[in-house]
């Protein structure tokens, strides 16, 4: 009997100084937070002094994940240093659609400080077809892509697009997304001739009888 109480007592001491020292101690503690995967300042409310054990992993996560810029967040603690290591993820943009950036899954979000060069500006009914159009943009020869400011979706699933030459710009109706190469090769050709320098717009849905004004 006396065994017996005497092991109840010290698995009580034991589990009241285990959470006396995950809890209240000052031995388990946050010494740094260290937050990676960004250049975008993002603050958090952990704080250094807060005890280790306090900190939910999944909700400081589930907390900057709302940040619509985010994609996902992994948090973790070290209880030997201290430290709180928090890995972010960003969304990767592929176009500008609404004077914001867009991503894959169709999520818009600011643009902070991101490098948009490269990324096509698009003109859309809703950001589902915007982000179907950002995929026509990049299945397009890079060299030739890469002279378009300002890309449209029209109904029956056509395109077209201001393309910049020099100090002008050219509007081209491309049609749909169908007979690409050719259509490139069909603009540059027209491009190229003399008695085009003033044109203004391209007709391409036919690449086999273009339309020059």
């Amino acid at each position: 009997m006396k065994r017996h109480r005497l092991s109840i007592a010290i698995t009580i001491v034991i589990f009241v100084t285990a959470a006396y020292v995950l809890g209240w101690s000052s031995l388990l503690t946050v010494s740094s937070i260290e937050i990676s995967g960004t250049k975008t300042v993002v603050t958090t409310e952990v704080k250094v002094g807060e005890r280790l054990a306090r900190i939910e992993p999944r909700k400081i996560a589930a907390e900057l994940e709302r940040i619509r810029w985010i994609k996902s967040v992994e948090v973790s603690r070290d209880w030997i240093s201290g430290k709180v290591s928090i890995f972010i993820i960003a969304r990767t943009p592929i176009a500008i659609f609404n004077d914001q950036a867009i991503d894959e899954e169709g999520i818009s979000f600011p643009l902070l400080n991101q490098n948009i060069q490269g990324l096509p500006r698009i003109q859309a009914p809703d950001i589902a077809t915007a982000v179907a159009t950002a995929h026509f943009y990049n299945s397009l020869p890079q060299d030739f892509a890469q002279s378009i400011s300002i890309l449209r979706s029209h109904s029956g699933d056509s395109y077209s697009f201001e393309i910049g030459v020099g100090q002008k710009s050219i509007e081209v109706f491309w049609g749909q997304n169908e007979e690409n190469s050719l259509k490139v090769r069909v603009y540059k050709a027209l491009i190229a001739r003399p008695e085009n320098l003033n044109v203004k717009r391209i007709e391409l849905s036919a690449p086999h009888a273009p339309i020059v004004k």
